[in-house]
């Protein structure tokens, strides 16, 4: 034991047998998703070698709680002793890009909690240091790969919804909820500290399935956000915006996303308007029903087009049913089918499974949302930096 150095008790070291089956693993931060990353790692075939945490209480439950050999509390002292192949970065966002540089530094790859950085900026210079590295970095745009968006996305790429024209997304967040309730009970949670708040912490999955809809680029954005929830603390907790409605302008496409504290059931759902064909996802119910209308006369048409709604919804409810008896209703499947791209993409058996280039444009829709709202702090509205 090397206190000294910042790591905690110690577990032997990974064996040969260990390392040959996947890359070794470490996860820096030891909050809340910690937690599915440790679980989903492994699912997807690596070692988790260490867990690293400023708190020693964290960094130590979080290794009795999943049997993990060694932590640390000074990222450095693991970077050396346990060599880990990728870093998880699951700290808060104002901490990533440090983070991230000293693990590139070391010759890691990272995986990055979303949001990747604070800004657009900080998005830029992780990219620069994973380019002068030769180390690759991959936000956690998880939702990307559930399989449920897989499904969708095969179905764009086949054309069975003819083009894109327009997409609605709704997401939903309960501030009741656990996570809700830890930060409207703590005015110094590092949530509140972000420059959009609590929606910048959860915007990017509704941007990271919208966006490449659009027809590329930089959409054009607008942007409001309201505080509708009572105001009866007095402090930060009744700063942040709990409604934010956006209005997206792509190249070839538009979309509409609301963030909402209100709105019930909580979910997050999108809707896919094409050429061709609708579709409607549920992240939620893990269901994608595919509209084709119907082309019957008069009064049978709407009788016809609600039967082969009924029938798309029975065919959803069989294939859940199905994932349920075979156990594979994972809340993280997208995360680990993620964890799994990214692993083979690290030792060059595969491309990096989310483009650096489509989480900057992420970072730079979301500096023009928070410009366009103003801060969550209350302060007048800045210019976006990108």
């Amino acid at each position: 034991m090397r206190n000294g150095s910042g790591s905690g008790p110690r577990g032997a070291p990974a064996t040969p047998a260990q390392d040959a089956a996947g890359p070794r693993v470490a996860v820096v931060g030891c909050g809340q998703i910690a937690d599915a990353h440790i679980t989903q790692a492994r699912r997807a075939g690596a070692v988790v070698a260490a867990v690293c945490d400023a708190s020693s209480h964290m960094a130590e439950q979080a290794a009795a709680r999943h049997g993990v050999p060694t932590w640390f509390t000074e990222l450095d002292a693991l970077l050396e002793e346990a060599r880990p192949d990728v870093v998880h970065v699951t700290t808060p966002p104002a901490s990533h890009l440090a983070l991230a540089r000293r693990a590139l530094a070391a010759g890691a790859h990272v995986y990055v909690e979303k949001p990747m950085t604070v800004d657009a900026r900080e998005a830029d210079e992780l990219a620069e240091a994973a380019r002068a590295s030769g180390r690759l970095v991959c936000v956690g745009h998880n939702l990307v790969f559930d399989p449920v968006v897989r499904r969708l996305r095969a179905l764009l790429q086949a054309g069975a919804l003819g083009e894109v024209v327009h997409v609605d997304a709704m997401m939903g967040y309960n501030l009741a909820g656990p996570f809700g309730a830890v930060l409207m009970s703590d005015p110094d949670h590092w949530i509140h500290r972000l420059p959009g708040g609590l929606a910048q912490n959860n915007l990017s999955h509704p941007l990271s399935l919208v966006l490449p809809l659009l027809g590329g680029g930089v959409p054009e954005v607008r942007a409001t956000g309201q505080r509708l929830r009572s105001q009866r603390f007095g402090d930060a907790r009744d700063l942040f915006h709990d409604e934010l409605r956006i209005l997206l302008e792509g190249a070839r496409a538009t979309a509409a996303i609301h963030f909402s504290c209100r709105a019930r059931p909580v979910q997050l759902a999108l809707s896919v308007y094409g050429t061709e064909r609708a579709a409607f996802v549920s992240l939620d119910a893990r269901t994608l029903r595919v509209v084709d209308g119907s082309s019957m006369p008069g009064p049978f048409q709407k009788v016809d087009w609600a039967r082969r709604d009924a029938v798309a919804a029975g065919r959803e409810l069989l294939r859940r049913a199905a994932d349920l008896l075979s156990a594979r209703l994972h809340y993280f499947e997208g995360m680990k089918e993620l964890f799994e791209a990214f692993y083979a993409a690290a030792r060059g058996a595969g491309e990096p499974p989310i483009p650096l280039g489509e989480a900057r444009v992420v970072a730079q829709v979301m500096d023009r949302i928070f410009a366009e709202c103003g801060r969550a702090t209350g302060a007048p509205a800045r210019e976006a930096r990108a």
